[in-house]
């Protein structure tokens, strides 16, 4: 079956060269045998006809059969809501503007037909690149009207811890995550996270170390970056004076204080901001950068 496909794709395109045909990003995914969800889906949305719009140009990131399974009976709702909920979905993954993969760069943020949601890309230090948290695994592949990229997982435009960060000015942070190549972790849409986020003042405290971490980002950096991280929800209202709970670094525990006025510590750091929501956790902001080193606590 896939040789089938490969033929008529290297047909396709060789048509094409010749001016004897046009290809749509479209008919890329139909002519594929690992996107039939995706071509189910773009029908039932009535999205067929602007993907064959040979007067466009556009970048789809195009989700295979096994990613929309992953998803498991929400596919059959979001078919229930073709034109509402799955059509604001599949707009989620194009882009109005054709992008080829030796464009792409670390950290590059672009926006989608949908709008409700920017994209975040990474690229990293060994040439994987990811839209938020999907993998691209086939890339490039050309239509008259655009290309077509294969990735590994559905995109949802749901906000993210990352986007609480982008949103509210959190620059330092926003820089340490892209260069710690962190985004698709922390934009999964069905993660659950806590994150203890530090404000630029608390990055800039450090002084000179941060240009130090940034040179080594998949290194000391991320090891910084995970022990701000839970890998669970935990609201300010469920800390309790003594609490310890084990960061995605686990290196070292944090230890949290809650004082007789309210006030909440995570080590050093006092939680300036508690509970700023997102659909795949929750972040409080702290005044301070906690570090993973051995203490006279510990």
């Amino acid at each position: 079956m896939k040789r089938l496909y490969a033929l008529k794709l290297f047909l396709l395109l060789f048509f094409t060269q010749l001016g004897l045909s046009q290809t749509t990003v479209y008919d890329i995914i139909a002519d594929s045998p690992d996107h039939n969800t995706l071509e189910a889906a773009v029908d039932a949305a009535g999205l067929n006809t602007a993907l064959q719009d040979n007067a466009a140009s556009l970048t789809v990131f195009a989700p295979t059969d096994e990613a929309f399974a992953a998803l498991g009976s929400v596919v059959d709702d979001l078919l229930m809501d073709p034109m509402g909920e799955l059509s604001d979905i599949l707009l989620y993954h194009v882009l109005g503007a054709e992008v080829a993969s030796g464009t792409i760069t670390n950290g590059l943020i672009v926006e989608p037909l949908n709008a409700a949601n920017t994209l975040k890309i990474t690229k990293t230090s060994d040439g994987m690149v990811f839209i938020n948290q999907a993998l691209v695994t086939v890339t490039d592949l050309p239509a008259d009207n655009g290309t077509v990229h294969v990735i590994d997982a559905v995109l949802l435009p749901t906000e993210t811890v990352v986007d609480v960060a982008i949103d509210n000015g959190f620059s330092t942070l926003t820089t340490a995550v892209v260069a710690a190549e962190l985004l698709p972790a922390l934009t999964d849409p069905f993660a659950s996270f806590t994150v203890f986020a530090p404000t630029d003042d608390a990055f800039a405290a450090l002084g000179s170390t941060v240009d130090d971490l940034l040179m080594d980002p998949t290194g000391a950096l991320r090891d910084i970056l995970l022990y701000h991280v839970l890998g669970s929800k935990v609201a300010a209202a469920d800390v309790t004076n003594g609490l310890i709970a084990e960061p995605l670094n686990n290196t070292n525990s944090l230890k949290f204080t809650a004082t007789s006025t309210g006030d909440v510590f995570v080590n050093q750091a006092q939680v300036a901001l508690p509970d700023v929501g997102a659909d795949n956790g929750i972040v409080h902001v702290i005044d301070a950068v906690v570090l993973p080193n051995e203490t006279v606590v510990d």
